[in-house]
């Protein structure tokens, strides 16, 4: 025990030491403030985004609510090979930012939306921490309607290198100026905005090191395709493009009439009536603030072919259509905040949907002033619901509608099964013709012999016409059964003994037929 007291003492001695001297360095080097900027920038890379396409979202958000009405999400090469892009920019249309903001706008907290809940944004997070998510460097340009294009840059490998630090050690970003826009994002200007850029935000990313697809093909493919279903319900304001490629709005739930993959076929979802729930929360400093929200519930169920290329087969491998990897991706609770998608979540208290669950869908759409109940996240990715809306939402009867949707998903595939057997049934029939057609042998066997193995209705007393008239059509049947051979004669006897076996003896009896073997 001595011996490990003293190890310990030893190994914290050396910590101490360390400790000393990291806190002599970053004393020499300027005011201590609430972060370590290197170490701070580094760590924020790692935030937590899922992929490049909801940090590149944030960017997204930020144009959406510049009232911008187109945007577009441009790729630069800075070699002759187009496979992978070395450069990649947001650009929008919107109001713009005087130079007096481009500082603030890279830092973060930066925003003079703090708290807004009428849009997209509320904190201030979403450029620094977007941008460098994805790359090492990051320029915005920005032009105000009647002034000139300003430019602030923040390069990551300068930040290390200390080339920020002022006089006094603390870092401080470049000052805003003057600039020209790169030529493939002034190209690219020239051709969606022929009459002029009067106003907008380009934010440029540079050393792409955390780029997530390995193809300029596959980040585009991506991106339209997360895009569509993200800002679906805000695409008629904004038009966004992606390379060149106009963004087409995909309803999570299939019920928006004009959206993408609505009609790809003839299967179309079934909708619930949606249900709104109001709820007022306090907020602020010993609850002094008052905020009225409403959430919105939408419900849909799919035919169970709803994802399959032959509606016949279940949507696996080749089968799947271009609505399955949506069902896929989406399926659970779809949560909305201000009309633009944040998460989904496939727990509740009362059930956990599974992948048989694909086919029942459900979105709660709720406004920002919600915000507390949903735990919505600084970078608007992840919801953590509570208590409070959990109870909410099982009064207004979700727990209930998730079981209806369930049963009538089962309910569809049932019937679909059903509907299988009868046209396999069918089509086993069509080739006991053909086989029996086709050999000659059953067909040569005496009529008279078939005949007699076969169960008929016979008529015993014609007490009406419409007696008379069904024995006329079972005879029919009957003669036709004959001359086909004895595979369908086999088979035309054993559905003959089914459906005898269901008839009414009394309705045999009132129409004068009986059942009896020649």
């Amino acid at each position: 025990m001595p011996q490990v007291k003293r190890r310990r003492a030893d190994v914290a001695a050396s910590i101490i030491t360390s400790q000393r001297g990291y806190a002599k360095l970053k004393s020499k080097r300027g005011k201590l403030g609430l972060t370590v900027p290197e170490a701070f920038v580094r760590g924020i890379r790692h935030i937590g985004y899922r992929s490049n396409i909801e940090a590149i979202a944030e960017l997204i958000d930020n144009s959406i609510q510049a009232y911008s009405e187109r945007v577009d999400v441009v790729f630069g090469y800075e070699r002759a090979s187009t496979k992978k892009p070395q450069q990649l920019a947001i650009v929008d249309d919107g109001h713009g930012m005087p130079a007096s903001m481009l500082r603030l706008a890279m830092m973060w907290g930066g925003t003079h939306r703090e708290n807004d809940r009428t849009g997209l944004g509320r904190y201030g997070y979403g450029l620094p921490c977007a941008t460098v998510s994805v790359g090492r460097r990051f320029t915005i340009y920005s032009r105000i309607s009647g002034g000139r294009i300003n430019a602030a840059t923040l390069d990551l490998d300068d930040l290390d290198s200390g080339l920020y630090l002022d006089e006094d050690g603390d870092i401080a970003l470049p000052p805003p100026r003057h600039s020209r826009l790169p030529a493939f994002l002034q190209t690219h200007l020239d051709m969606t905005h022929p009459e002029g850029w009067a106003s907008g935000t380009i934010v440029l990313i540079e050393k792409l090191d955390r780029l997530d697809w390995t193809t300029a093909k596959g980040l585009k493919g991506n991106l339209l395709r997360h895009f569509g279903v993200t800002y679906h319900k805000l695409l008629h304001h904004t038009a966004i493009h992606v390379d060149g490629e106009q963004v087409r709005p995909i309803d999570p739930l299939f019920l928006t009439e004009g959206s993408d993959l609505y009609a790809l076929d003839e299967d179309r979802a079934n909708a619930l009536e949606p249900i709104t729930i109001t709820i007022t929360i306090t907020v602020g400093v010993n609850d002094s603030e008052k905020l009225t929200g409403e959430m919105t519930l939408r419900y849909a169920w799919l035919p169970p072919s709803f994802g399959a290329i032959d509606k016949a087969r279940d949507a696996i491998g080749l089968n799947a259509n271009a609505r399955f990897s949506i069902l896929k991706d989406y399926h659970g609770i779809v949560f909305s905040r201000n009309g633009r998608i944040v998460d989904r979540m496939v727990r509740t208290p009362w059930t956990t949907f599974i992948n048989n669950d694909r086919y029942i869908r459900i979105e709660i759409e709720f406004s920002a002033s919600l915000d507390e109940l949903f735990g919505v996240t600084t970078s608007k990715q992840q919801v953590s619901v509570s208590s409070i809306v959990w109870d909410r939402l099982r009064e207004a009867g979700m727990h209930k509608a998730i079981e209806h949707l369930r049963a009538k998903v089962r309910s569809a595939k049932a019937e679909r099964h059903r509907n299988a057997k009868v046209l396999q049934s069918r089509e086993d029939r069509r080739n006991l013709v053909d086989t029996s057609g086709s050999t000659g042998d059953d067909s040569a066997a005496p009529t008279s012999m078939v005949s007699s193995s076969i169960p008929s209705l016979h008529r015993l007393a014609t007490t009406s016409k419409a007696g008379e008239a069904l024995a006329l059509l079972i005879n029919a049947i009957e003669t036709r059964a004959t001359g086909q051979g004895a595979a369908f004669a086999a088979e035309y006897r054993s559905l003959m003994g089914e459906w005898m076996a269901t008839l009414d003896p009394s309705f045999l009896t009132s129409a004068g037929f009986a059942t009896k073997n020649d």
